[in-house]
């Protein structure tokens, strides 16, 4: 098991970057509440077909999700929506914290933006953090960040998209190319 103060210190560089301390918080709540097996064997890609290599090993969405971090800690200029940069960068931390799904299956489930979404609705309906707007700015980039694969309620066409959800799906999207290397370091 890996205890709270673990899942912090691996994301500790992404959590100093939000600067709105509710927003921090409610990422640092969901990432408690992700499951055991994000931190422990969850590779980015169980078919090898969707990621580099570098994110097929057991630590491999983690290293994803730091770098869909970074592609929109820097998008969201370009989309003009830095105003909402904690929740757009709070949105790619939390959107593959279920990948698998509630328990480990050892592959990508197809509802997982659906089922981070939830985690987002259940912190939240716990803890009422964050504001109406920078809760749904969350949630719905959570549920939207598969983009055209996305299904059921989070399925809309990308001319929809409020330019936050583009912001996160853009950054999921290119941070899982082959030829895009991305320093997570900064």
């Amino acid at each position: 098991m890996v205890s709270n103060e673990e899942r912090e210190k691996i994301f500790h560089e992404e959590l100093i970057r939000i600067y709105d301390e509710r927003i921090r918080e409610f990422t640092r709540l969901c990432l408690i509440q992700a499951p055991d097996y994000f931190f422990t064997d969850c590779p980015a890609s169980s078919s090898g077909k969707y990621h580099p290599i570098s994110e097929l090993g057991p630590d491999g969405t983690m290293l994803h999700t730091k770098k869909v971090f970074t592609v929109a800690y820097e998008l969201c200029r370009a989309l003009n929506c830095e105003d909402k940069r904690d929740e757009i960068i709070a949105g790619c931390v939390i959107h593959d914290l279920r990948k698998q799904g509630l328990t480990r299956t050892g592959h990508t489930t197809r509802n997982h933006p659906d089922l981070a979404a939830q985690l987002v609705e259940e912190v939240q309906e716990v803890t009422m953090i964050l504001d109406d707007d920078a809760f749904k700015v969350i949630r719905d980039c959570v549920g939207y960040h598969y983009g055209p694969w996305s299904t059921g309620k989070w399925k809309k066409p990308l001319a929809k998209y409020t330019p936050m959800e583009l912001c996160v799906y853009l950054s999921d999207y290119t941070a899982s190319k082959r030829c895009i290397e991305v320093d997570i370091r900064r």
